[in-house]
């Protein structure tokens, strides 16, 4: 499986590829990272929900956000684009 765990990464040059508030588009991006043999990683992190509810309410949820090797990241981008899950890339 080409997910690593986040020490596997010290030392290298990584770069946040996308971000999941649900599990869903979580599991939506592994499938597209694995099914290309991406070697990638992740960090749980706080972010605002995007509902209305979260915004007034100030909700904070947990959020993965997946990290690549720099030199990878633009072909994750376009895997991601033709996969519809553009909405999630990190610019």
């Amino acid at each position: 499986m080409p997910r690593r765990q986040p020490e596997e990464f010290a030392g290298k040059e990584v770069t946040p590829l996308c971000f999941a508030l649900k599990r869903k588009e979580a599991r939506m991006i592994e499938s597209v990272l694995d099914g290309a043999n991406i070697d990638y990683t992740f960090e749980i992190t706080p972010a605002r929900g995007r509902s209305i509810f979260d915004i007034i309410f100030g909700t904070v949820k947990q959020g993965v956000m997946f990290l690549v090797h720099s030199d990878q990241y633009e072909f994750c981008k376009t895997l991601l684009e033709k996969a519809n899950l553009s909405y999630l890339i990190i610019e």
